[in-house]
């Protein structure tokens, strides 16, 4: 009789779809155990600072029914303080002193400094300088921990140009393992027995169960966030990705390429009426946003001519998409519109896919709802961290488990 030959079965969906979790989870598994464990550490590093190094800065009380000093003022408080100094940046602080940064030029060096000034009468309090108190050391260590958390979450502690692209891959690569494991996830008959197994964590059950349930009943719960903070993360590092997530956000339409917005030197002649209309133009908006963290004002280097200057809004410390950005003429103050800029309108004003891309840092690190937001943020990011463990075992187990037990039973 001739001898019966064995087909091969062919692959099918679920067994491709599988092959790809495994391979791809085992693939990235190990970067993503950092990234994710160093992102729960900086999740909450401003209040665990706040927290254990107590600030002691003087602080005024703005009055809301006075006028805050304009720039013009400022400048000329600067020019004669420091006759050989060109000012760089002024900051208005929310219920505290004016700051103004200046660049000490002389013929043997050049130095940058920071000032203050009283907010109303424009008394010049000194140098800003770092109060030191018993805490500076705890303060330092904490920086020092932080920093290196962040540095391993973005770079893995690598070069910036290799550790990003390592990182941003390996998180792509994370995002494909997870809609795989939710296909695998999916049982293929729906009854009480399936789905006790596929949302419910039996944990009295032997460890081995309780890996499975864990990977698998954890990792659905989870899915919907854990996938929203690996396509944020990836809206930063990767540019087709960006260009994709923008166009598929924005109906079809493409990410423009950013231009700086330039100042126009036809113009220069006008220069004598830039200080009283700039002083106009942050008396406007110091009015609207009326409670702001702080308004920042960038002025451009001298040697370029084409320069505009900067106006920064943070309304809140730990959220950035109601910040805001303005760009303004060096020599007649006027406003010159930046349809590029992300920050370019308030937040109210811009449509549904141009409100995603702003709330894109805030939903990556957890802020856009302040604690509440945080806290899921650290449980999904955790939650994220321990599905390569967790997966790591199962295949371990399946794959050797019983062999082990065999050999363990001859040995006896």
């Amino acid at each position: 009789m001739p001898s019966k030959i064995k087909k091969k079965k062919m692959w099918s969906f679920r067994s491709v779809n599988n092959w790809l979790h495994l391979w791809l989870g085992l693939l990235s598994g190990t970067i993503l155990i950092i990234v994710c464990f160093t992102g729960c550490l900086w999740v909450f590093h401003h209040e665990i600072t706040t927290l254990l190094v107590p600030r002691k800065e003087s602080q005024f009380i703005l009055a809301q029914h006075e006028s805050l000093l304009p720039p013009s003022q400022i400048v000329h408080i600067a020019d004669s303080l420091f006759p050989n100094a060109l000012v760089r940046n002024i900051t208005y602080t929310k219920d505290a002193p004016i700051s103004f940064s200046v660049d000490e030029v002389s013929a043997a060096d050049k130095k940058g400094s920071t000032h203050l000034l009283h907010p109303y009468s424009g008394v010049y309090l000194g140098e800003k300088t770092k109060e030191r108190s018993t805490h500076d050391k705890l303060e330092q260590r904490l920086e020092g921990f932080f920093s290196w958390a962040i540095d391993g979450h973005r770079f893995l502690w690598l070069p910036r140009d290799i550790g990003r692209p390592i990182v941003n891959y390996a998180t792509l690569v994370f995002t494909v393992t997870l809609l795989t494991g939710l296909v695998w996830w999916y049982p293929k008959k729906w009854n009480k027995s399936t789905r006790t197994k596929s949302f419910k964590v039996k944990w009295k059950a032997g460890w081995k169960r309780l890996n499975i349930d864990l990977h698998n009943v954890f990792g659905f719960y989870s899915f919907l966030l854990v996938i929203l903070l690996a396509i944020t993360g990836m809206y930063y590092g990767i540019t087709w990705f960006n260009k994709a997530l923008y166009w598929s956000t924005k109906w079809g339409e493409t990410l423009a390429e950013r231009r700086p917005v330039q100042s126009d030197t036809t113009k220069m002649a006008l220069i004598d009426a830039f200080p009283a209309a700039f002083d106009r133009q942050i008396g406007s908006i110091l009015s609207q946003y009326k409670d702001p963290h702080y308004l920042s004002i960038s002025y451009p280097d001298a040697k370029r001519a084409d320069a505009s200057i900067q106006v920064y809004i943070r309304n809140s410390m730990d959220r950035q998409y109601n910040n805001r950005y303005y760009s303004f003429d060096r020599y007649t103050a006027a406003f010159l519109p930046n349809s590029i800029s992300l920050f370019n309108k308030d937040f109210y004003e811009l449509d549904a896919g141009e409100k995603f891309r702003r709330l894109n840092y805030d939903i990556h690190v957890g802020s856009v709802g302040g604690l509440p937001t945080k806290i899921l943020a650290f449980f999904a990011t955790l939650v994220a961290g321990s599905l390569p463990v967790t997966g790591f075992i199962v295949w371990y187990n399946r794959k050797w488990g019983k062999k082990l037990k065999k050999r363990e039973r001859r040995e006896r």
